[in-house]
């Protein structure tokens, strides 16, 4: 081990990998990648994916990582003293018996935190109040006000008609989810999620052979989708012809992540091919689930914005009066997504002191009862943390510059003409290499220096860590450092020194 338990590191952003070898690293095209030999300082051909050739370096030589400068000039100002930014930018020599480990992390995207409440059709009676609380945690309610957030609001407007024994959940959840979306702490950190379900209105039943064959009356019947995206969307078979082709049908699901063009089958035992498409107006908007079940049991789903559940705007939903009478009983849920964004600067201002956030925002929904204490008799909160993008563009930029910047390449930032000196400087170039939208996959390698001839008796090797990132949306390029690893590996199998690439499983 060595005497510091930490790895000098080297960073590099790859475009594209050398594959087939036999290039000078003078050729080497802006941040092109390859594995060379530091007898010619030639690249090698790499192991093809899943293969276990060795690469063509010589024994007793040592491998080297080396990609192509992104810098167009090779000096500033033409002046030689301050030349050699087109120089490859080059690892440590590799000795394949001291290579210690190989990994890389998977790619993931961020997904925003989610939250829900559900009231049953008896959870509203008449001449209660009822009270929602959201709290909003996490580093941007921090950032923005010292302190997390939380905001309560009530139906205390809604009111019943002489008779009227319950109100309608969906007309509660709307009046409460629009009063805490309405405060201006939260606002920021909370919106009212938009599903994207299937409307029964929108979906069109297919005509002759593509009404299905084989199928009868039936609940709450799965479906499948094409192209894929959506999930969730069940139906049920209200009627159906003497061959079993369907003629009328309910959403018993609306599910979500549908668009406009999808074709969804039924799926149902004995019958086959009844599709149903999705036209203009098929895609629910917002994120009040409404659920109406009748007497046996079968549930017909809508979804409504808050404003719609409150009886405002095109397709307004219209409240129940008796929404817990037996054969027509109504349940809602009202679904909210953390919703936060930073400001972000362009590469002309970018300094790498910018704050960049990676942490989504939590929401925590919960049902409250008139002297404010949790209410566990009635109503069902969820929620759901929102996940951190593998490595954002942001973090690699800022890596990027550091290795630069041991490399004595110049970064300028923090003066009133620092644009104007990063130009000169060909800075705006490394900028341009980041995709700072992204999100990059990392590979690692990592291996060590010994230090034969040491006075003190300690075994001080010096370790390196080389991070490789590459965009996501990048197969090729992915797949060309795959193969780099894979060709390291086979490498120092040669000599003896097993290795595995390790993959990250849970990211």
């Amino acid at each position: 081990m060595a005497y510091f338990n930490n790895a000098f590191n080297k960073t590099f952003v790859a475009a594209s990998t050398d594959l087939a070898g036999g290039t000078a690293t003078s050729a080497l095209t802006a941040g092109q990648l390859a594995l060379v030999d530091g007898k010619d300082w030639e690249s090698v051909a790499l192991t093809a994916v899943g293969g276990a050739g060795i690469p063509a370096i010589a024994a007793g030589d040592l491998a080297y990582v080396v990609q192509g400068s992104v810098y167009t000039k090779d000096s500033i100002g033409n002046n030689p003293g301050h030349g050699g930014y087109k120089e490859s930018v080059k690892s440590k020599g590799i000795n394949p018996r001291y290579v210690t480990r190989l990994w890389e992390a998977n790619c993931t995207v961020a997904s925003q935190a989610t939250a829900s409440l559900s009231l049953a059709s008896d959870c509203a009676p008449c001449g209660k109040t009822q009270f929602m609380r959201i709290d909003v945690k996490g580093s941007p309610a921090l950032r923005f006000l010292n302190h997390n957030a939380y905001s309560i609001a009530d139906s205390a407007n809604v009111c019943c008609i002489d008779g009227q024994e319950y109100i309608d959940p969906a007309l509660v959840a709307a009046t409460m989810a629009k009063m805490a979306l309405s405060n201006p702490l939260i606002k920021p950190f909370v919106a009212e999620k938009d599903l994207n379900g299937v409307a029964v209105v929108g979906l069109t039943l297919g005509a002759g052979a593509a009404a299905g064959t084989g199928y009868s009356v039936g609940s709450a019947l799965a479906t499948t989708v094409a192209p894929a995206g959506g999930s969730g969307a069940k139906v049920n078979i209200l009627t159906v012809n003497g061959s079993g082709a369907i003629l009328t049908f309910s959403v018993s699901a609306a599910g979500a992540g549908y668009a406009v063009g999808d074709v969804l089958t039924v799926v149902q035992a004995g019958g086959s091919a009844a599709v149903l498409t999705v036209g203009a107006s098929g895609i629910s908007e917002g994120g009040v689930i409404v659920n109406v079940t009748d007497a046996a049991g079968q549930v017909v789903q809508s979804v409504y914005t808050i404003a719609q559940a409150m009886g405002t705007g095109a397709g307004a939903y219209v409240p129940s009066t008796t929404p817990n009478t037996a054969g027509a009983k109504v349940s809602a849920t009202v679904m909210f997504v953390g919703a936060y964004v930073d400001t972000v600067f362009g590469n002309c201002s970018f300094d790498t002191r910018d704050h960049y956030n990676a942490e989504p925002v939590e929401i925590i929904v919960s049902l409250l009862d008139e002297t404010g204490n949790p209410c566990n008799d009635c109503g069902v909160a969820t929620q759901t943390p929102g996940s951190m993008q593998q490595t954002q563009g942001e973090e690699v930029i800022r890596e990027l510059i550091m290795s630069e910047r041991y490399r004595q390449s110049p970064y300028n930032q923090g003066n009133a003409d620092s644009a104007r000196i990063r130009e000169i400087e060909m800075s705006d170039e490394l900028l341009a290499s980041v995709d700072r939208s992204k999100t990059y996959k990392a590979y690692y390698i990592q291996h060590s220096v010994p230090r034969f001839n040491n006075p003190t008796g300690v075994f001080d090797n010096d370790q390196y860590v080389y991070k490789i990132y590459v965009r996501c949306d990048d197969a090729d390029a992915q797949v060309g450092v795959e193969r780099l690893l894979l060709s390291i590996k086979n490498y120092a199998g040669a000599y003896g020194n097993l290795l595995t690439i390790e993959a990250n499983a849970v990211w």
